[in-house]
């Protein structure tokens, strides 16, 4: 299987029969794709840096192209195809040979655990421990126990491919959402995102999950460093 970083949370990941592409919002360069396959267009929530209307147009191009939007993600009545579909948080669907299960966003929206061809993908979209130091204790409380909350429904679930917030701008608690999901699933492939093209962050955790590899912790953790970088990834 083939993985590209597009662009800040955006990936497509290239399966045997099928693409999954995850919050592409027209930023960075879209990978060409066989119009064999099916293609799976997946956006977490609204903001302009996850989303953009002019996506539906890629339909043009891939006539067997289907679109799964959070349910925030409003269209206007006309705008309405039986191939977009509306998702909210903490449900599970199908779209053919396609599940989705979703969480519940502690910004915006859901997060996507997505299983095609036996593989799972998770894709964070905004769900992260949101620690921001201007807000006051209370907040910060009551997000670190809603992401706690969501994150404890993943526990001991093995995972193929991660696809998990990284923001530098959280200061000291950059790491703390990522810290916390890889300490409730199995994964074999973890990707940072939402890192603000400030890649240095993806070296760091790089780093220091390098120096916990001799307690037994080894992930293997792909570390961004430029839009368009690609990964090509045994199925195990």
């Amino acid at each position: 299987m083939k993985v590209t970083f597009i662009f800040h949370s955006s990936f497509a990941v290239e399966l045997k029969e099928s693409v999954l592409v995850f919050d592409y919002y027209g930023e960075g360069q879209l990978p060409k794709f066989p119009q064999n396959k099916r293609i799976y267009f997946l956006a977490s929530h609204g903001h302009g840096d996850h989303y953009n209307k002019k996506i539906l147009a890629y339909r043009n191009e891939y006539p067997q192209a289907e679109y799964i939007l959070s349910r925030d993600i409003r269209l206007k009545p006309e705008e309405g195809k039986p191939w977009i579909h509306s998702v909210k948080g903490n449900e599970e669907y199908s779209f053919g040979p396609l599940t989705v299960k979703t969480l519940k966003s502690t910004d915006l929206g859901v997060a996507y655990m997505a299983e095609t061809e036996h593989i799972r993908i998770y894709h964070a979209g905004d769900l992260n421990w949101w620690h921001w130091e201007e807000e006051d204790k209370a907040w910060n409380n009551n997000m670190a126990a809603n992401y706690k909350r969501e994150m404890d429904k993943l526990s001991g679930e093995h995972v193929h491919l991660a696809f998990v917030v990284l923001d530098p701008r959280l200061c000291g608690a950059w790491d703390w959402g990522m810290d916390y999901y890889l300490s409730r699933t199995d994964n074999d492939h973890v990707f940072p995102m939402h890192c603000w093209e400030q890649y240095e962050v993806c070296r760091r955790y790089e780093k220091k999950l390098e120096n916990q590899a001799g307690a037994g912790k080894a992930i293997c953790f792909h570390k961004l460093e430029h839009p368009g970088q690609e990964w090509e990834l045994s199925e195990k």
